[in-house]
Formats: C-alpha cells, sequence, structure tokens
C-alpha cells in the first residue's frame, strides 16, 4: 500500500506552506483538501488535475484508499495536522495506514506571533465542538500564565470573557485573532469586560494572559461537629473521608450526591470542586433544609439542592463525573440504569448499611467484574468510663465502588 502524507497547510495563505509539503504534492496521484485550500495548492504545485475536495470523514478515507492504489496521496489539511486535527482521525480508522506527516503552522501559533506571546508552559484548549465546562475553562486559566483556546461558534472569545468575569477573574487579558496571515485578518484584546461584547467569526482562537497563575489547592476534610445538625443520619468523618478518597473528584469535577441527607458529602464534593458543581437530591423536606443551611455556612455557590425523587430530577442534570449514593429510595436499579446508558464511562461510589441494600448493589454492580470494588469499614470511637477508656464502634458500612 502506498504511503499517504498527511501536510499541513499552515492558515492557508501559500507563504505559510512549508516546500517539503509542495514537494510531495507536486508527486503525488492525488490531492485532497479543503475547497478553499485547492486553488492555493494548484497555483504552488503548478498542477491542473488530481485535486479533489474534502468531504465527510469516512468518504474522504475512502478516497484517499483508491488513491493510494495508483501511488501517494496527499491529504491537506489546514493548520497543524497534529494539533486536533485530521492525524489522530487516521491512527484511529486506519492504522495500517503508512503516514507522514509535515507539520504546519497552527492558528495558535500565529496568533501567539501576532501578540509576541510565547508558548512555553502554555494550557491548550479546544472548545470547538467539544464539551468544555466553564468551571474546567476557569480552572485552567487559574492555574495557568497562558491559556490558549480553539474557538467554535458559541464558545468563542466574547463567551471566554465572560466565564472569566463569572468566576471573579477580571484581572486577565483575553486576547483574540481570526482570519490570520489574510487581508481581512482580525486581532483584539483587552479585559474580560472589554471583550464580552466583542463579535468574531464563527472560527476563532484566544489566549487568555493571567499575570498571577497559582494552582488551586484541596482543602482539608471537615470534621463531624462543623456540620449544623439535626435528625437527619449524617456520614461520619472517618467514613467520608474514605469515601471521598474513592470518588477521586478534581478541582473542576461534575458530581451527583443522590440521597445526599444532611449534605456532609455534597458540602466536601463542593469544597473540592471549586471550578465544578455539585447537585445534592434528596427527597426529605427535613434534611433538604439542613443542607441549605450547611451550604449557606460554607458558601459553597457551587452546589446545587434538589428536592425529590432521584429519577426525576437525574434526567435534568449535566453528565457526571463522579456519583455517589448514599440513599435510592428503592431506585437503585434505574439509577445505575440510567448512569450505564450514558455515553461516558462514570466513577460510582456507593455506601450501604443494611443487608438488602447489601445485595442489591452486589446484584446489579457485579457484571462490571475488573471496575467492580468492595470495601467494608467499621469506625470506632473511644469513650471514657471513670479511668478508662473503651471503643464505640458504629454499624460497619460497605462501600461499593464501579466504573459503569
Amino acid at each position: 500500500m502506498n504511503k499517504v502524507y498527511l501536510i499541513g497547510a499552515g492558515p492557508g495563505e501559500k507563504d505559510y506552506i512549508l516546500p517539503k509539503g509542495i514537494h510531495y504534492m507536486k508527486n503525488a496521484a492525488g490531492i485532497i483538501g479543503a475547497s478553499r485550500l485547492l486553488p492555493v495548492l494548484k497555483e504552488l504545485t503548478g498542477r491542473e488535475e488530481g485535486f479533489y475536495p474534502f468531504g465527510k470523514i469516512d468518504e474522504t478515507l475512502e478516497l484517499a484508499e483508491t488513491l493510494m492504489k495508483k501511488g501517494t496521496v496527499a491529504i491537506t489539511v489546514s493548520g497543524d495536522p497534529l494539533m486536533y486535527s485530521f492525524f489522530k482521525t487516521i491512527q484511529n480508522k486506519k492504522p495500517d495506514w503508512t503516514i507522514e506527516v509535515v507539520p504546519g503552522i497552527g492558528s495558535l501559533q500565529m496568533l501567539g506571533a501576532a501578540f509576541g506571546m510565547t508558548m512555553e508552559e502554555a494550557a491548550i484548549i479546544s472548545v470547538h465542538g467539544r464539551n468544555k465546562t466553564k468551571g474546567s475553562i476557569a480552572l485552567a486559566v487559574k492555574e495557568h500564565e497562558k491559556t490558549f483556546f480553539l474557538c467554535g461558534k458559541e464558545q468563542n472569545p466574547s463567551w471566554l470573557s465572560k466565564i472569566m468575569l463569572e468566576y471573579g477573574m477580571d484581572k486577565v487579558t483575553v486576547y483574540a485573532g481570526a482570519n490570520l496571515s489574510y487581508e481581512d485578518q482580525i486581532l483584539k484584546s483587552g479585559s474580560p469586560m472589554e471583550m464580552e461584547n466583542v463579535s468574531m467569526p464563527e472560527l476563532s482562537v484566544a489566549m487568555i494572559y493571567n499575570p498571577s497563575p497559582e494552582k488551586v489547592a484541596k482543602k482539608a476534610m471537615l470534621k463531624d461537629e462543623d456540620f449544623i445538625r439535626g435528625k437527619t443520619p449524617m456520614t461520619k468523618e472517618e467514613i467520608r473521608a474514605v469515601i471521598m478518597m474513592k470518588m477521586g473528584v478534581l478541582p473542576d469535577s461534575i458530581v451527583w450526591d443522590i440521597g445526599a441527607g444532611t449534605g456532609s458529602i455534597s458540602i466536601e464534593c463542593a469544597r473540592q470542586c471549586p471550578y465544578g458543581e455539585v447537585h445534592g437530591i434528596e427527597k426529605e423536606s427535613d434534611a433538604m433544609e439542613l443542607m441549605k443551611k450547611n451550604k449557606e455556612k460554607f458558601e459553597v455557590d457551587q452546589l446545587f439542592l434538589y428536592q425529590g425523587k432521584a429519577m426525576e430530577i437525574i434526567p435534568t442534570l449535566p453528565i457526571p463525573d463522579a456519583v455517589f449514593i448514599g440513599g435510592s429510595g428503592k431506585e437503585l436499579k434505574n439509577i445505575l440504569g440510567y448512569i450505564a446508558g450514558m455515553d461516558m464511562q462514570i466513577k460510582v461510589v456507593i455506601s450501604a448499611v443494611t443487608v438488602e441494600t447489601i445485595a442489591e448493589c452486589n446484584k446489579y454492580l457485579e457484571i462490571y467484574d475488573d471496575n467492580y470494588q468492595i470495601t467494608q469499614l467499621t469506625a470506632g470511637r473511644s469513650r471514657k468510663i471513670g479511668s478508662y477508656h473503651i471503643m464505640d464502634t458504629n454499624n460497619p458500612v460497605m462501600i461499593f465502588e464501579a466504573i459503569l
């Protein structure tokens, strides 16, 4: 099978296409490229024939495979083929192809050059057609001096600026560009407030400069007495610590807490996820009132509370990274089935103390085999009697964890 040359055409202006790529195109059996690139490629190669417009991905790959029977094939893409481009697609769909990559100059490089900004240690994020939460974007900017973005129609520099304002990051500077290297090139920069209403073309790039980046550190765990308590049972601090470790939440995680009770797990998660979201569900009104009080006490605005049955609420929530189930109200089977039906793998942690719940958890989770683990915990605390101390031991708790 003949070789495929995957060639980066840079921003599209002919002076930014490498001579090596032009050489390969001149000698290829066929050249595939975006329609707007073909006139430039004809001029550079001096050829009039053998050009094919880039179509749907599978159709383009079939076309390339047909052309490979005649000789080498040049597939030309905008920007750099190694930066959120076509190289990974070919690797995944055609792993047997022999590919040589001729890198190109990416739009992020062009933006950095236009504003005199280097890319060392910068974060690079694509929000073009990707499900990025506002919190994950704010977190990246918070922790990096420079964060570069490949933008889309809705996820544009204005949208990024609004996120900065929403998270109180008004001291950063937003840089944006479009049509880079062309006569109608657009370059704009300013504070988030100055940039929040700036209009840019559908495909644009941005960079946010943070003069004072800092790592977002996780805070220590709370003790039981830190919470406002009531008659509603609460997960004890020793058990909470293990549950939090099992859930593995990150600063920008999306978390569901089902059967949240007094909200001790919800509060801990919200404190650990300052740039994420925690959605606490509880059907009992007394417990909900306690959750509201604890939310106010610990000032966790990223905690959202819902009163009602889980299966009536979870279809309205964003897709989670992790789910804790402390109580399911006999809806466990349906809850797990709903989570398992999502398009991404999700970490689920369940605590159980009754024999019936333990049996039910094992029944529904054992099918996940290698992604399934059970931990038994028993926590005891000392109590003084006279001049002696004895241990008061709580009921053993079974913690189930699985990736659905």
